[in-house]
């Protein structure tokens, strides 16, 4: 799978279990470097923040585009209770102990694809792989949640 960002690009060879990252230096070569997983994962984890703080830039933004009535609107509508926010929060937790039941590949992907909502077809390109095997992919890990849940 490849993550192209900016200037560089992060890759992991699955066969090989092996991290890279390439780029272009300043005479114009270009360089591929094996890295380690912890490199990788702090990206995969920066991007995931990336994605948070966009979000909340955007949410940000769509109050400010609110007119009057509908923040008055919004004003009343009911709070969350406590024991709404304690069902959702051991929901996340059950979703998150079933995720880790997954194959790194059906976690990944399935983390990838509803997370961070890139397309399948993008991520078959990521991984370099045919879309049929991820949507494949996807449905065995969906398959495995719900199977999981139904427990």
């Amino acid at each position: 799978m490849q993550y192209e960002v900016d200037s560089y690009t992060l890759e992991y060879i699955e066969d090989e279990n092996k991290y890279y990252i390439s780029f272009v230096d300043s005479a114009e070569q270009d360089c591929r470097i094996q890295i380690d997983k912890e490199i990788f994962d702090t990206y995969m984890k920066s991007k995931k923040a990336y994605t948070k703080i966009k979000n909340e830039t955007s949410r940000h933004l769509e109050h400010s585009l609110l007119t009057d009535e509908e923040i008055y609107n919004r004003a009343f509508d009911p709070v969350e209770s406590v024991e709404e926010t304690v069902i959702k929060n051991i929901e996340k937790e059950k979703i998150n102990q079933a995720m880790q039941k997954l194959t790194e590949a059906q976690y990944r992907r399935i983390d990838l694809h509803i997370v961070n909502e890139i397309t399948i077809r993008d991520l078959a390109k990521i991984e370099k792989v045919q879309k049929k095997q991820i949507e494949k992919s996807l449905q065995l890990g969906f398959k495995k949640l719900k199977k999981i849940f139904k427990q």
